[in-house]
């Protein structure tokens, strides 16, 4: 999948949520996945997951504030870790097209900082094949200590994007794009990639390593994982053929559950540009890289990927064959023909949602594009704060 079909015309995304037997059926098989070799290329088929459950609709549960808006394609949205009881939090958003970082405070959420700036910017898109037009800079964004960012690339040629981290300052000063910490990449064409790989959009953190989504060799839709030792990235390389194990292309959200109990690798594949509802997650081991679990979700094309503070996961569907019917889903643990599934349970609606994150006080924040079609048309992307009406319906 090309990262340019990624931004054509999107539907709302979904968030959704894993409980009961379904996390219990997960921690089993995950336990068996466990073994410390490579993951093995064995072509699966994505239909041999069991069908999913119709999707619900909760979303008269929850408001949504527009907190920023006038943001050009913006991508990923990362929670800084670590803030103190009751004190204001830091919110970091990749504004893709303007090729830069900015920081939002959760006491001040309508004033935004750019914190690194001059990211190099791309253009993808396809009039022929019906697909919008847009700049792409900075995608993912991981902090793999309170201190240092990692920022997924894609404004460089096929091949050329890094992963690049950088030591914030204390002053809350900005920083350039060179004044980087350190980086991971490139990944140029070679024995394992025909193209070269790029487009770093979903980046997850775990004790030990940083996964990224990766944009290139369609044949073999590639996870990336750089080590993770003394707070700095080493040898970023491909780790998981999701193609080969799933049988679909476009990796794109990735996050890693954060129980200890079941402590997996959990990917969103977009697949093509359809109308299908063939949005798949998969669970992988974070070590083997082997599939634990593989399910339908009932959504279109899940872009993002992230747990709530009580362990809940939800995504966003960016929908690119129609952006009216984005939004953001729970999945709730469900049966149908007598086997263990889920069902996508909406509860917000958004134009291309793109990423999603949740603040210690359980607010999400929710990136989305908007219905901008096209470079030269004026910015419609926003940043988004969900909450729920009643503390029955929190996330």
């Amino acid at each position: 999948m090309n990262i340019r079909v990624f931004f054509a015309p999107s539907r709302l995304c979904v968030r959704f949520v894993l409980v009961g037997v379904f996390v219990w059926a997960q921690t089993l098989l995950l336990r068996a996945a466990e073994v410390e070799k490579p993951a093995e290329a064995k072509p699966s088929d994505p239909a041999a997951a069991a069908p999913y459950a119709e999707p619900g609709d909760e979303s008269d549960q929850y408001q949504v504030e527009t907190l920023l808006s006038g943001l050009d394609n913006p991508c990923a949205v990362v929670v800084r870790p670590e803030a103190r009881d009751g004190q204001p939090y830091e919110i970091y958003v990749s504004e893709s097209g303007a090729g830069q970082v900015l920081r939002v405070t959760s006491d001040k959420p309508s004033e935004s900082t750019p914190i690194i700036t001059g990211f190099p910017v791309d253009s993808y898109g396809d009039a022929k094949k019906a697909e919008s037009e847009y700049r792409i800079g900075p995608l993912g964004l991981a902090f793999i200590t309170p201190k240092k960012l990692a920022v997924g690339g894609a404004g460089l040629e096929q091949g050329e994007d890094l992963v690049t981290v950088y030591s914030l300052p204390e002053d809350g000063s900005a920083l350039e794009y060179k004044q980087q910490d350190h980086a991971v990449g490139p990944i140029p064409k070679g024995k394992k990639t025909t193209t070269g790989e790029g487009n770093f959009y979903g980046l997850a953190k775990s004790d030990d390593a940083l996964f990224v989504t990766s944009n290139g060799d369609d044949d073999e839709a590639w996870v990336l994982k750089a080590d993770l030792k003394a707070n700095k990235l080493r040898d970023l390389q491909p780790f998981i053929a999701t193609k080969r194990l799933v049988g679909t292309t476009g990796p794109t959200g990735a996050v890693v559950n954060p129980k200890q109990n079941a402590n997996y690798l959990v990917i969103s594949q977009m697949s093509d540009f359809e109308t299908d509802r063939d949005s798949l997650i998969t669970f992988y081991s974070p070590r083997s890289g082997k599939v634990a679990l593989n399910q339908q979700t009932g959504l279109y094309d899940i872009a993002g990927l992230a747990y709530s503070p009580t362990d809940n996961l939800y995504a966003v569907d960016v929908v690119r064959a129609d952006a009216k019917l984005g939004g953001v889903y729970r999945l709730d643990s469900a049966e149908k023909d007598g086997k263990q599934t889920c069902r996508a349970v909406k509860i917000a609606g958004a134009e291309r949602p793109t990423a999603l994150a949740f603040g210690p006080d359980g607010a999400m924040y929710v990136t989305a594009i908007g219905p901008r079609q096209a470079p030269g048309t004026p910015s419609t992307g926003v940043l988004l704060k969900i909450t729920p009406k009643t503390d029955a319906a929190k996330f």
